[in-house]
């Protein structure tokens, strides 16, 4: 899967669930996207964690998690560590960072 289809793909949506499991070092999320073609889901997988923020200005209760937008500030080729560099933004005034060497979206592996 190309980079630039990932955030394409997510932002706007629903983040339905998400597991972040510190034996196997990753994080995970299912994101519900509703858009002209229907409802579509995802499972992005994010693997061999080096660094995980999760930052948050919101003191309320969420019902639903919305991702407003996903950037990606680093490509492994152009860091020195050669990590992805994520920032997931919520809309609710909530970060999640994540260095990372691979991005998996339904199997398929982000170039």
């Amino acid at each position: 899967m190309d980079r630039t289809a990932l955030k394409q793909m997510l932002d706007g949506g629903y983040i339905d669930g998400y597991a972040f499991d510190m034996k196997a070092n990753t994080f995970t999320m299912r994101v519900d996207v509703l858009d002209n073609d229907g409802l579509s889901s995802y499972n992005v997988r994010f693997e061999a964690l080096s660094h995980f923020l999760f930052d948050s200005e919101s003191r309320g209760i969420k019902e639903r998690l919305e991702l407003t937008e996903i950037w990606i500030n680093e490509t492994p080729e152009a860091s020195a560590s050669e990590e992805w560099t994520v920032m997931i933004s919520m809309w609710d005034m909530t970060h999640v960072t994540i260095r990372c060497t691979s991005i998996v979206v339904d199997d398929d592996l982000v170039r």
